[in-house]
């Protein structure tokens, strides 16, 4: 409808709910000649009258009371378009696109989702996974956004002066087994830190798929054990993906509390007493070069001004983790 006639549709809504031009013009902050002429004018154009005329009031037509329920409706989505417009605008609405390492979709599904309530953003996260380099060149293509990565990896950038590094959360990580396989002769996992070595040793580890470099940031054992058995059985795409296969039973893995907390108060995953030295220390990526969109922008300062740490849970006792990776 052309925006010309939303004005006088708001203007023939307002007397039909108000009973009499007076009042209806007060409501609108106009005068009631002005309301009169402009009703007169909508009557000429429909062909119609739309009122009976009486003394102290206005009684709608069986024709205008159609029109004001199609009215109503028509105004009610004008609004929203212009609500949806104003949150574009002031970036509440909008797409994000995201380069992540392995560790972050999870944090994000798990925390950043709750931040955006919060904050009432509805945006869309464009999220895409791969290794660093890989989503270090989408990011100077314009691809991305911004990138969530690992905060040791700024040294890998073309040009510093153009990378806005900020540091977002550090999250240790803990090995964790099927509670399953700790039963029995396999209690003695839980008892000694000699014990638990050995017991990782013998069994499949699922691993997110991150650069080879990464285990050498670990602790010594665990790098040694890891190049000893040539890396994990099932690499996956996510965190998510390991502790799933975790807890079906088919490998132990790596994870921060955060995405195992009810897998461990449900008793379906047990922690091992290893100090593997890992841990997930995500930082974000711009290019002060290209300016962010509205929603992008956003997004940013959310992260920035402590987004995900604001929902930080309380690290359980015994993850023991001090340095390693993303």
């Amino acid at each position: 409808m052309p925006g010309w006639q939303l004005q006088q549709l708001i203007q023939f809504r307002a007397v039909y709910e108000h009973g009499s031009l007076s009042a209806a013009a007060r409501a609108l902050g106009v005068s009631q000649p002005a309301l009169s002429r402009a009703l007169a004018k909508l009557e000429e154009e429909l062909g119609t009258a739309l009122f009976q005329r009486h003394t102290r009031a206005l009684r709608p037509t069986e024709f205008a009371t159609e029109l004001y329920r199609q009215a109503s409706r028509v105004l009610h989505e004008s609004a929203g378009l212009d609500r949806l417009v104003e949150r574009f605008q002031e970036g509440r609405e909008g797409r994000v696109r995201l380069g992540c390492g392995p560790f972050v979709p999870d944090l994000l599904s798990r925390k950043l989702a709750r931040a955006m309530e919060r904050a009432g953003l509805n945006l869309h996260l464009d999220v895409h996974t791969d290794h660093f380099e890989t989503l270090r060149e989408g990011l100077y293509g314009y691809r991305y956004d911004f990138l969530l990565y690992d905060g040791r990896r700024r040294g890998d950038v073309p040009d510093h002066d153009d990378v806005v590094v900020e540091p977002l959360l550090s999250l240790p990580l803990r090995m964790v087994a099927p509670a399953a396989w700790v039963r029995g002769e396999g209690r003695a996992a839980l008892e000694s830190e000699p014990a638990a070595r050995a017991f990782a040793a013998s069994r499949p580890w699922a691993m997110p798929r991150v650069s080879a470099d990464y285990g050498r940031r670990a602790a010594p054992w665990f790098h040694r054990m890891l190049v000893a058995r040539r890396g994990a059985e099932f690499l996956m795409p996510t965190l998510s993906a390991c502790v799933g296969l975790c807890r079906a039973g088919h490998a132990l893995t790596l994870a921060p509390d955060i995405l195992i907390e009810d897998e461990l108060a449900a008793g379906w995953l047990v922690p091992l007493p290893l100090e593997v030295g890992v841990a997930s220390e995500t930082c974000a990526y711009r290019l002060r070069s290209r300016p962010l969109s509205q929603a992008a922008g956003r997004l940013w300062r959310l992260l920035v001004d402590g987004g995900l740490r604001a929902l930080d849970e309380p690290v359980r006792p015994g993850s023991g983790c001090e340095s390693g990776t993303d």
